[in-house]
């Protein structure tokens, strides 16, 4: 059996990106899917494991501890913990974005959620020889990641535009397609029966997390300067 679906957008992986992003996507009366790989009951990822901290730059939390950062303090910091090569334009854009909108795109828009944090910004990642973060951005979730997650997952779930939304759990991705030089949708497998699927959309956001559940590909990318990559990981 093949199944060929069709969609505004695809999102690959339901975890913390996929989910955030599907909450705007619906905002926007968006025809969406969220196709994760594994099974409906563990719908959130990794991020439902995780302690729920991140790292934010200039936030009210560091200003009610007297600490005074700003996106040009926390880019040094990036750069000197990166050693960013002359070809790492995109990483470098990423780092740029990133300290100039943490607050408006992370702390802002989960505040309004219902999300509050720790009232003091934990110092993590300094740098063994101060090549690091220089003041405290680690900010806690109260809840843990759990409830993060928990909470929206309650709101995609229950927004007024969840009619939009369909759920492949249990779907693997394992290729994208192409139609006129451009990404047109994406196929896969069933992991349980082993059925072949194919979504077609005119937008795919890969949101699946990183190469982590590749070992040989962790391996191929292992930073030198630590060594060779142990044999087991």
């Amino acid at each position: 059996m093949h199944e060929k679906l069709s969609f505004d957008v695809a999102i690959v992986g339901g975890g913390l990106a996929g989910i955030s992003a599907a909450i705007e996507l619906l905002d926007h009366g968006l025809k969406i899917a969220i196709i994760d790989r594994d099974s409906e009951e563990n719908f959130g990822g990794l991020a439902m494991q995780s302690l729920g901290g991140m790292t934010l730059v200039n936030t009210p939390v560091q200003r009610l501890n007297k600490i005074h950062d700003s996106p040009e303090i926390a880019l040094r910091d990036w750069h000197a913990s990166a050693h960013f090569s002359k070809d790492d334009h995109w990483p470098r854009q990423w780092a740029e974005l990133y300290v100039n909108r943490s607050v408006d795109d992370i702390y802002n828009w989960l505040k309004p959620r219902g999300i509050k944090f720790f009232p003091i910004p934990h110092w993590v990642e300094r740098g063994e020889f101060g090549d690091g973060n220089s003041l405290p951005r680690y900010h806690i979730i109260w809840g843990t990641g759990r409830h993060l997650m928990l909470t929206l997952i309650h709101e995609l779930q229950s927004h007024p535009n969840s009619g939009n939304i369909s759920y492949l759990f249990d779907h693997k991705v394992e290729s994208l397609l192409k139609h006129d030089h451009r990404i047109s949708g994406l196929k896969g497998i069933h992991e349980k029966t082993g059925a072949a699927f194919e979504v077609d959309a005119s937008t795919i956001l890969v949101a699946s997390g990183g190469i982590n559940g590749d070992i040989e590909r962790v391996k191929n990318e292992w930073d030198q300067s630590w060594g060779k990559a142990p044999e087991h990981i």
